[in-house]
């Protein structure tokens, strides 16, 4: 069984590049099958996994990436020679997920599960201001299958771990399947808002009874695996759970845990932007069962609409101030809110939130990719120096960050 290793691709596969395509492009293509390739961007902590799959009837997608990357996608696509996608079908709704739909206009049919449409009109999504274009035309709650390209296509609704809203791609035929987040690679996953730490064990499982055991399983992150590896995952899951848990019976705190490495000995799943501290963090916080805070992405969206950038920033301290306990403040929230802000080419109210994130959380798990995307703003606004400072500071947060090291190339260069 072929097992792919994305960030190292193995040189006993095939990688494929158009003579179209430039070779600078964002893009690393696998072929997985003869009709079925994998396109993976690097972020540096993880990679982003589509599929593409090609044949006689036209083209099918499996996620489209980040909308930063989709002219890029477009241009792999269009290498192929089939046209631009006949069936685009989204996994989840996270934007690097979902971004790239709309490059391909009204015509392809974008399927995915029925929560997606809701999902994309509320919380940091408001920030994206969405088109119709991207939403689905097909919403699933049950499984589905799809004929196309002379396959059948099994679509599985199996939301409720790392998000609500989830589906599983498997093409029967070909012996792949999409895994979606379930897995994030074969490292912790990562939980959203709408998920649930304490699931995965279950609904992994679950994947494992419906595969059979010659599948090729691409994650929608980082590397790929073969059903024996989910074996040792769902281990994984079981022994941290009860490591965890046993801590928490003793009286232990989270951070007594992390400081103990209770988790010692499972390293190796944190070679993502999981670290043992934080998958301890987790699932302390589902054994608790913790009530869940609320976000502060639709009060600052309302009132950046209104009233601006400044307005935003100023409800920001407002809710910190008089509702700490109600509302959810770290910095991935405003590291969302600066990307989606820079995405829409609001590189001064962009900059302004990252400032604010910086000043709010100087050693934050995120403090590469704020750097990073200040750098970015700074850069489109002429101020190279400071575009320069914040580049080498992304870069000395994560020095494998190839976004980063990418921009301060070119930033060297202006």
């Amino acid at each position: 069984m072929i097992k792919l290793l994305i960030p190292m691709i193995s040189a006993t596969l095939l990688v494929v590049c158009s003579p179209s395509v430039q070779e600078d492009s964002p893009f690393k293509t696998v072929k997985l099958t003869d009709k079925i390739y994998q396109l993976s961007t690097d972020e540096g902590e993880y990679t982003t996994n589509v599929l593409a799959f090609v044949g006689d009837d036209g083209l099918l997608l499996v996620d489209t990436n980040a909308e930063e990357y989709a002219e890029e996608l477009k241009k792999q696509i269009e290498s192929f020679g089939r046209g631009l996608p006949k069936f685009i079908i989204n996994t989840h709704r996270h934007v690097e997920h979902i971004g790239g739909n709309a490059v391909f206009g009204p015509d392809p049919v974008v399927i995915g599960h029925d929560l997606i449409r809701s999902k994309l009109r509320s919380g940091s999504y408001l920030f994206d201001e969405y088109s119709e274009i991207t939403m689905p035309d097909i919403g699933l709650t049950d499984s589905m299958y799809l004929y196309f390209n002379g396959e059948k296509i099994r679509l599985i609704p199996m939301g409720g771990s790392h998000d609500d809203n989830e589906i599983i791609v498997h093409f029967t035929e070909s012996k792949v399947v999409h895994l979606s987040s379930l897995v994030n690679g074969l490292n912790f996953p990562s939980i959203d808002s709408d998920g649930d730490v304490m699931k995965f064990e279950e609904i992994v499982s679950k994947a494992i009874d419906l595969l059979p055991d010659d599948v090729i399983i691409v994650s929608g992150h980082n590397s790929n695996c073969t059903r024996a590896d989910l074996y040792d995952y769902v281990d994984m899951l079981r022994k941290t759970t009860a490591i965890v848990r046993n801590g928490l019976a003793e009286g232990k705190t989270v951070e007594q845990m992390q400081e103990e490495k209770v988790l010692e000995g499972f390293e190796k799943y944190a070679a993502s932007y999981v670290s043992p501290e934080k998958w301890i963090s987790y699932l302390a916080s589902g054994i608790n069962k913790e009530k869940k805070k609320k976000t502060i992405f639709e009060p600052l969206y309302y009132a950046y609409k209104e009233n601006g950038i400044d307005a935003a920033i100023e409800k920001y301290k407002t809710l910190k101030a008089e509702f700490p306990d109600e509302y959810k403040f770290n910095d991935a929230a405003l590291v969302v809110i600066g990307s989606k802000l820079q995405a829409k080419a609001k590189y001064t109210d962009s900059g302004k939130i990252l400032e604010l994130c910086l000043s709010e959380f100087p050693e934050g798990d995120y403090l590469y990719y704020t750097h990073y995307l200040m750098s970015n703003s700074l850069k489109q606004s002429g101020e190279i120096k400071k575009a320069i400072a914040h580049c080498e500071k992304s870069l000395e947060a994560n020095p494998e960050f190839q976004g980063a090291s990418s921009l301060l190339e070119e930033l060297r260069k202006m």
